[in-house]
C-alpha cells in the first residue's frame, strides 16, 4: 500500500518559495477586480480546452510529466478529475474569502484531502465549474477590495490575506489549465 504523502509532496521547496512570493507580489500588485478578470479567463480556457474532447476521453486518466507547481499524486488525473479539484478548491477559497472579510473564520479550514478529485469525476464537471464561475465572481464583485481583518493560513505558504488566497485562486486556475492542456496532447 502506498504511503500517503505530505501537503506539497514532489514539489521542490525552491518552486514553493518562488510561488509564494509570486502570490503575495500578485495580489499586492493587482486590484481584486484585474485578478478576478485573470480567474475567470483561465477557467474559461480549461472549460474552452475540455468542450473540444469527447466525454470519454475527458474521464480518461493519464500520466503526465511533472510541471512546476504541481504535486506528484496530480500527475496522474484526468480531465474531468483536474475540473473537479478546480470546483473544489474554488469553492473553498471562495468560503474562505468571504469568512476573512467577514471577521467569522472559526473552524473554517482547508485540508488538502478534502479537495482530491473523484476518480470517477464525468462530463457534469464542466457545468459545477461553470456554476462555480459565476458564485465566485459574483462573491468576489460583492466584497470590492477584500479587505480583512486577519489572515488565514495555507498548508504551504503561511498567513494568507483574503486579497492573496484570491490571487492564489486564479494562478491556481492556470497551473491547472495548464495542467489540462498536457493531459489532452498525453491523450492524443
Amino acid at each position: 500500500m502506498k504511503a500517503p504523502q505530505r501537503d506539497g509532496a514532489g514539489i521542490p521547496l525552491h518552486e514553493r518559495l518562488v510561488a509564494n512570493a509570486g502570490v503575495r507580489l500578485y495580489a499586492s500588485l493587482t486590484p481584486p477586480t484585474v485578478i478576478l478578470r485573470h480567474f475567470r479567463a483561465e477557467a474559461d480556457r480549461a472549460l474552452a480546452l475540455t468542450r473540444q474532447i469527447p466525454e470519454d476521453v475527458g474521464a480518461r486518466a493519464v500520466r503526465i510529466r511533472r510541471f512546476p507547481g504541481i504535486e506528484n499524486d496530480s500527475r496522474d488525473w484526468s480531465v474531468y478529475m483536474t475540473l473537479d479539484h478546480l470546483v473544489m478548491m474554488n469553492t473553498a477559497i471562495i468560503a474562505l474569502i468571504h469568512a476573512l472579510c467577514s471577521g467569522h473564520t472559526h473552524g473554517v479550514e482547508i485540508q488538502i484531502e478534502d479537495v482530491k478529485p473523484h476518480a470517477d469525476a464525468g462530463a457534469d464537471r464542466v457545468t459545477a465549474l461553470e456554476t462555480l464561475i459565476e458564485r465566485y465572481s459574483h462573491q468576489i464583485e460583492r466584497l470590492g477590495a477584500l479587505h480583512a481583518r486577519a489572515p488565514h493560513p495555507h498548508p504551504w505558504f503561511g498567513p494568507l490575506t483574503a486579497r492573496q488566497w484570491h490571487a492564489l485562486a486564479a494562478l491556481h486556475n492556470r497551473m491547472h489549465r495548464i495542467q489540462i492542456e498536457k493531459i489532452i496532447r498525453q491523450l492524443d
